[in-house]
């Protein structure tokens, strides 16, 4: 139990602070003895005992982003709120556990961006939920992962623009820096399995190529035509995971077989020999590359009032799951539309968590700006796992269970008696 305020103030106040500031039930995600280990895997315990070590200033920046609109203090005073002891400035005041906006930023500037960086990475280890119990996130056995990237805007300083880039319009920068962010997240669960940080500049291709590796056997990622490449293509094979594409227009796709189903099988290129063989003017089909399966279909609406159908464009879609027999023709389109869910968890990022996709992020250095950023996919990482959580509990499709509902109970509840860890003597 806590103390209340009085005789056991000063007791209370000599114990370890990272002892007893939890922020709420986002420590089921990010467990103390978890981000005491990253600490101390990037060195940046405490030298001496502070009023803001390191894993507080860990949980700090993430309650940061979760209280958005408020001042740097005002996040302070929402965390420590809950201790019976400690909910009255004054008495914050009185034992010295009330630090300025200085001290806080300063506090973040020691901790450093990696730290965060990797507490989320703990967090990517994939669904526990096997397909029999979650088979929306499955595709013949094969777990559901996306691709997908996005911008967020950031404090417009000359440290940032130098670090990140600007848009441009052609005649020079315009609006914010912005920091690219390419994340792999599971369909199934919207829960992250990956994310890599850029300036604007670094193209998304690039980026998903430091991701392929977190990867498995039972994963099939599936990515529109930004990610197709033969070097892509042959990263994720090599981690024994399969891949679905959207084909970009001209890419050559030359038949090698048909299958019965009406999909051939196909090649994507080296483009090394390809430039070397066409010289020599040798058949395109001779070409050697990574054999995939080429699949194209169109979209229809629901019919009108005069029982006319309007038909989408042709989607053509490449895959390294070349069996039509395991894998159905039919099945690809569904498990094509799905990506759509992690442009769904970027909105969530965008909008029910940062507040809006013109809101910019408060941090004015560059450090301070990545750590922000990966605080904030701390965050959308750890109301996710709440909200799985909480859907297997009920026996749910996660998608039943609203992510704002589930950032409101997390912020109301940051600062109950409950949130806070017992007291520890060690």
């Amino acid at each position: 139990m806590i103390a209340g305020r009085g005789e056991g103030c000063a007791e209370e106040s000599a114990v370890r602070l990272p002892d007893l500031v939890g922020v709420g039930v986002l420590t089921a995600a990010f467990p103390p003895e978890v981000v005491d280990l990253v600490v101390e895997r990037w060195d940046a315990r405490e030298q001496r005992s502070r009023l803001l070590p390191a894993r507080l200033v860990v949980y700090y920046v993430i309650a940061c982003v979760l209280f958005m609109d408020s001042a740097y203090v005002e996040v302070w005073n929402r965390l420590l709120s809950g201790l019976s002891w400690a909910g009255r400035y004054r008495t914050r005041r009185e034992v010295g556990m009330q630090p300025t906006a200085a001290a806080l930023t300063k506090a973040r500037g020691r901790l450093g961006p990696e730290v965060l960086e990797g507490v989320l990475e703990t967090s990517f280890g994939g669904s526990v939920v096997g397909p029999e119990r979650a088979p929306w996130g499955y595709f013949h056995g094969l777990r559901k992962v996306a691709v997908d990237g996005f911008c967020l805007n950031v404090a417009r300083t000359p440290e940032n623009v130098a670090a990140f880039g600007s848009p441009s319009n052609g005649q020079g920068p315009v609006g914010y820096p912005q920091v690219r962010v390419v994340a792999l997240a599971e369909t199934g669960t919207r829960c992250l399995r990956g994310v890599a940080l850029g300036g604007l500049g670094e193209g998304e291709q690039p980026l998903a190529r430091t991701l392929w590796r977190l990867l498995g056997s039972t994963d099939v990622v599936v990515g529109d035509r930004n990610f197709l490449s033969y070097e892509d293509l042959g990263a994720i094979a090599a981690t024994g995971a399969h891949a679905v594409f959207r084909v970009k227009a001209g890419v050559d796709l030359p038949v090698l077989r048909r299958l019965a189903d009406g999909s051939w099988i196909s090649r994507i290129a080296d483009p090394v020999a390809a430039r070397r063989l066409r010289r020599r003017k040798v058949p395109a089909a001779e070409i050697p590359g990574i054999e995939v399966r080429v699949i194209e279909y169109t979209v229809e609406t629901e019919p009108d009032q005069h029982g006319e159908y309007e038909v989408s464009e042709l989607f053509c879609l490449v895959t390294t799951l070349l069996d039509e027999r395991a894998y159905p023709l039919g099945d690809f389109p569904d498990l094509y539309r799905d990506r759509w869910r992690i442009e769904t968890a970027i909105g969530e990022v965008e909008t029910r968590l940062r507040g809006g996709a013109d809101v910019v992020l408060r941090s004015r250095k560059p450090d301070l700006v990545r750590q922000e950023v990966y605080g904030l996919l701390c965050l959308y990482q750890a109301i996710r796992h709440l909200i799985v959580a909480g859907a297997e509990q009920a026996g749910l499709d996660p998608d039943r269970i609203s992510f704002t509902r589930a950032r409101d109970a997390v912020a109301r509840h940051v600062s109950d008696d409950a949130a806070f860890s017992p007291r520890t003597t060690g």
